[in-house]
């Protein structure tokens, strides 16, 4: 019965995911399918009533163990904005792939399990292996996959410019839970599998810096074609004013933006940022006209900025933080005084 719960609960995320998120993670959507179907196969093996009906399902239910570790890392490299090369990610697919193909072999050849005895017990249907040399490669494998997790949220906690630092404790936790009831699993040899509990629980926390990720995203705000014609900055802030992110061209007017830690209050000390455009954003936030937008210019060195303060809006039409919007309109004013 609990494989059956976590098939329902990872279809209930994944249709969640798939119909309100404004632009789902590819990466997470493919891991949440995964993890679906691999519990599927758990609850297979449960209700089989013979060998080769668990035999199976077995072989489904690895497609979590095979690429789920694989694509969590792929998705903490993302929120913790590590690139990783198309080359490199193609070979990461192919060797798990090969090592899925090793899986396949299960009953009929002994690299990954030498033997195979089926048992029922109070929780259903359940086998006890010998496992083989293959084995090995795919628990490796798994290890290799978490340990790099780790190491890149380490990594990520000296970029708090780039990475909030809250998200990095999320995804901590998670792994940590995650590593921790496989490894319980392991050293007590239970008669039930810890590891679909793990991955959803792993989930349900990734989840939230995800979901806020993919709210407060420049990609979801900005205009290519204003981009091009005229370099247009983006400085976004959530409801309670903490700093949640800006592009290139932003940090390039307002340089303190790279020292500025995400999720944190603006710092109040000086700056072209708290110069020009703080006082104008607190006043627009003390208005919560919601109809209205704060438009204004300011001069620096010579040049002629405008800005544009407005509510920001997740997929939902809800109201979840404020944007900057700030370009030079230096070639327009001359034009027109011209």
């Amino acid at each position: 019965m609990i494989y059956l719960i976590c098939f329902c609960i990872t279809f209930a995320m994944l249709i969640c995911v798939l119909s309100f998120e404004k632009k789902p993670s590819v990466t997470f959507v493919l891991l949440l399918t995964v993890i679906l179907v691999s519990n599927g196969g758990y609850y297979a093996i449960a209700a089989s009533v013979d060998l080769d009906e668990a035999i199976l399902a077995t072989k489904v239910s690895y497609l979590a163990g095979i690429f789920g570790p694989m694509l969590i890392f792929l998705i903490v490299a993302h929120i913790c904005k590590i690139h990783i090369p198309g080359f490199a990610k193609c070979i990461m697919h192919t060797v798990q792939g090969l090592l899925y193909m090793a899986v396949l072999t299960a009953g009929q050849l002994g690299v990954f399990y030498q033997s195979v005895e089926y048992n029922k017990g109070p929780h259903g249907a359940y086998l006890t292996k010998v496992y083989g040399p293959l084995h090995t490669l795919y628990l490796i494998s798994m290890i290799f996959y978490m340990l790099a997790t780790v190491v890149a949220a380490f990594y990520s906690l000296n970029k708090k410019s780039v990475v909030s630092r809250i998200n990095v404790q999320i995804i901590l936790l998670a792994m940590a839970l995650i590593m921790s009831l496989y490894m319980v699993e392991r050293i007590a040899h239970l008669q039930i599998e810890l590891l679909p509990m793990g991955l959803i629980l792993g989930l349900t926390i990734m989840i939230a810096p995800l979901h806020k990720i993919t709210d407060y995203s420049i990609d979801n705000i900005h205009s290519n074609i204003d981009d091009i014609i005229q370099k247009t900055g983006y400085i976004i802030f959530n409801q309670n004013l903490l700093f949640m992110g800006s592009n290139i061209y932003a940090t390039d007017l307002f340089p303190e933006l790279n020292e500025w830690e995400l999720e944190e209050k603006i710092p109040g000390n000086g700056g072209r940022f708290n110069t020009f455009l703080r006082q104008p954003l607190m006043e627009y936030v003390k208005e919560n006209d919601h109809e209205n937008i704060e438009d204004s210019t300011f001069s620096y060195k010579g040049s002629t900025y405008r800005y544009q303060i407005g509510f920001l809006y997740s997929g939902r039409n809800r109201h979840i933080g404020y944007v900057i919007r700030v370009y030079d309109m230096t070639n327009i004013v001359r034009k027109t005084t011209g």
